[in-house]
């Protein structure tokens, strides 16, 4: 009935840029056997184990950075292999970070769990929070930190997974979940790994003793105090972490004064559930660490405290993944006068449901120099996994999940909300039946606007698909008989940024001349991309005929209906289902 591992972390000490791989490696088999002769199950070596770290260095030579990484199978690769065959020998799982070469010519600062009973690869992980910079820092004394330049970060999530064969037979296998050094310090990286049920986080690292200038703390700080902050981090991180998780951490250093001057934290330790140390490092040098991690201690907080079924509230949450940088709050002020002033602007959130951020920041561009003192407009790019373009249904339906889940928890701090993607579009709706502030999308604005301007007009549109959907919008809208027709000019909606710029502008112009040639004495843009390029379609068609961007148009069609205290109504259409969703326990915003 045991549910009981045995785990040890391979401490590893000083390692110099000099030194040979094959010195290196034949430390860690010393520390593999030490760890097996200890009743070890699992061993956890450190980030980058088999060299120094060498993104200390600025390198130029290309031959020389490749002679850094990993290239080919890990288990079999020549200068490898020794680790991965001796450990099947042994039957003990080994958990590993290494510089990856991938087979395409990419590079990612990564570990993987061998399970040595099968001889296989459980799960690789590659480090996603990459500290530092890609260029050196100015201070030529300064301690570089160079993941940047060197790794991309890493593009396979945090994912669990079980290791089998670790327990009796008769219990579940248990659940592991690896991160890499700067990782241990997000708590996104542990939440979303304790989502998954994680029991055992296993963490490799080579920490800077004395970097302050990463901290945000004084570059004067003396060493011996800014080695002693380095490992109070280290270790608060572990220790909070493997609480609010309710998982067994296991942190394995490199460590020691490397080259003579570079030194590197210890710190290896074994965090149980509840936050507490249970086995931690006696030296800066090759050491193991190793401690009985009984996992049925991980159900009290998993099933308590911190039952995340029960407690999370994920509807206000949404900054998290809607954004990356912080936005503070408007500045308070004493003056009664600008308090006035403050408590009357208006706020339009212009949201951009697919996730491509430079169309929001276009948008905004276009927008910013209409606007009034007392209107502000913030926006709002979709996170992934919404697409990068919404040119179909599906595009629709998958941009308007992921964008409504991310925004609600925010939307109580805009008076209105504008849809920039030209198209009858499903968040639309689905925002006027959640929300009473006013929302309208920029196609249904720049039909407002046209009418107001004109007579008849046309829309010049992105792709030959995008002319069907838009002309069966025109329909729904009811603005038809109003409308000479929809001329595409043959590009998809990132080709309006990434495709040759006097391309697109000729194509804009042309679709733009032949809906005049029928008849139009106004014109649409027909995708927020094309908003920057207003001026060059207005010149092209002359100034008797007026072109209507839909994001500005929809900006200020909303300021009137903030002005006019007009809310969305309730009574029809738009009643919200929450009520019916809460009745059937499917609140799942």
């Amino acid at each position: 009935m045991s549910r009981t591992i045995r785990i040890a972390a391979a401490q590893m000490g000083t390692t110099n840029k000099w030194d040979s791989r094959e010195a290196t490696i034949t430390r860690m088999l010393h520390l593999l056997q030490e760890a097996c002769n200890q009743g070890a199950q699992l061993v956890l070596f450190p980030e980058i184990a088999f060299t120094t770290f060498f993104p200390r260095y600025l390198i130029f030579d290309n031959d020389e950075l490749e002679s850094w990484f990993e290239h080919g199978d890990i288990r079999t690769a020549d200068n490898t292999r020794a680790l991965f065959d001796a450990a099947r020998e042994l039957s003990v799982d080994i958990c590993v970070g290494f510089a990856e070469a991938t087979d395409d010519g990419q590079h990612f600062n990564s570990c993987v769990y061998y399970h040595a009973t099968t001889g296989s690869i459980l799960c690789k992980y590659r480090k996603i929070h990459l500290p530092g910079d890609k260029e050196p820092l100015p201070d030529p004394n300064a301690v570089n930190q160079l993941e940047k330049r060197y790794f991309l970060p890493g593009n396979l999530g945090f994912n669990a997974f079980r290791v089998p064969g670790l327990v009796s037979s008769d219990q579940p296998d248990p659940i592991f979940g690896m991160m890499i050094c700067n990782d241990r310090r997000w708590a996104e990286s542990w939440r979303v790994l304790g989502l998954q049920g994680v029991e055992v986080v296993l963490e490799g690292y080579n920490t800077n003793a004395n970097a302050p200038v990463f901290w945000g703390i004084s570059a004067d700080m003396k060493p011996e105090e800014a080695e002693e902050l380095s490992l109070f981090h280290h270790k608060l991180v572990l220790q909070c972490f493997s609480y609010t998780n309710a998982t067994f951490s296991v942190s394995a250093a490199r460590c020691g004064l490397d080259d003579g001057k570079y030194p590197l934290i210890g710190g290896s330790m074994i965090v149980d559930p509840e936050g507490r140390t249970i086995a931690e490092n006696k030296t800066v040098a090759d050491e193991v660490i190793i401690a009985d991690c009984d996992l049925t201690l991980c159900r009290a907080g998993k099933k308590r405290t911190f039952d995340f079924a029960r407690h999370r509230r994920i509807e206000h949450y949404g900054r998290i993944t809607a954004q990356t940088g912080v936005i503070e709050p408007p500045l308070l002020t004493d003056s009664p006068e600008d308090s006035i002033v403050k408590s009357n602007i208006k706020r339009i959130l212009l949201v951009n449901p697919n996730s491509s951020k430079f169309i929001t920041d276009n948008c905004l561009a276009i927008v910013k120099p209409t606007l009034s003192p007392d209107v502000q407009v913030d926006g709002f790019t979709a996170p992934v996994p919404a697409p990068t373009a919404v040119e179909g249904v599906l595009d629709a339906v998958m941009s308007t999940a992921t964008t409504i889940r991310a925004i609600l928890s925010q939307t109580d701090q805009y008076d209105a909300f504008l849809v920039t993607c030209y198209s009858d579009h499903p968040l639309i709706r689905a925002l006027r039946e959640e929300l009473s502030a006013p929302v309208i999308g920029i196609m249904e604005a720049s039909l407002f606007a046209a009418r107001t301007v004109g007579n008849r007009f046309g829309v010049v549109a992105t792709s030959s698909r995008s002319t069907v959907l838009h002309e069966d919008a025109i329909r729904h809208y009811g603005f038809d008989r109003f409308c000479v027709g929809v001329e595409s000019c043959g590009l998809g909606v990132l080709g309006l940024d990434n495709q040759d710029e006097g391309v697109v502008l000729q194509a804009m112009s042309e679709a733009a001349t032949r809906l005049v040639e029928k008849g139009a004495d106004t014109i649409t843009l027909g995708c927020a991309g094309m908003a920057k390029l207003k001026g060059v379609v207005e010149e092209a068609i002359g100034e008797d005929v007026q072109v209507v961007d839909g994001v500005v148009a929809g900006v200020h069609h909303l300021i009137g209906m903030i002005r006019m205290g007009s809310k969305t109504a309730k009574r029809g259409v738009y009643t919200s289902s929450r009520e019916g969703r809460m009745a059937r326990k499917q609140d799942f915003l």
